[in-house]
């Protein structure tokens, strides 16, 4: 009894371990990811307002100034290019067509397989209803043959049935 309330209590002991473990992991990472974006936005504020910051934070001055307005352009100019050509509007129509196509497909799968399992549950209904019993063919017994006396005494007709006894 004690060695299982051992047991128990070990295995409680190292799972409340592991747990504590992943915790203080999970915790080193995120702070290690706060710290990072911390870092990043303090040397980003340096290249908006470098006046404000001491010089030891200005190092990402050193990198050549981005022109905002030249780079939009040139996005914008870009995007209408790609949205002027002529076949942008054929391709996106072949890959709407695709798309229609395949869904087609997966919808007739689904009809064919709904069709399959409604006669899987039929077929199963049939087996599952108990079986008839079987009648037995029975063995079919010769007819009785008339005796061949009374045969005889019809063949002859003598038109009026004696009494069998005194026959024999």
């Amino acid at each position: 009894m004690h060695f299982i309330l051992g047991t128990i209590i070990l295995a409680l002991f190292i799972l409340a371990i592991r747990v504590i473990w992943h915790t203080l992991k999970s915790a080193r990472l995120w702070f290690s990811q706060h710290w990072a974006l911390w870092q990043t936005a303090r040397l980003r504020q340096a290249s908006v307002m470098p006046a404000l910051l001491p010089p030891r934070f200005t190092a990402q001055n050193s990198l050549p100034a981005t022109d905002w307005e030249t780079l939009s352009q040139t996005v914008r100019q870009g995007i209408l290019e790609r949205n002027n050509r002529p076949t942008y509007r054929l391709e996106t129509l072949d890959i709407e067509l695709q798309v229609k196509q395949k869904t087609q497909a997966i919808m007739l799968a689904d009809i064919e397989i709904a069709k399959l399992q409604l006669s899987l549950a039929q077929a199963q209904e049939l087996l599952a209803q108990p079986a008839k019993k079987r009648r037995k063919t029975q063995v079919e017994v010769p007819a009785k043959r008339p005796n061949p006396a009374s045969e005889l005494r019809k063949a002859l007709g003598s038109g009026k049935e004696g009494s069998r006894s005194a026959v024999h």
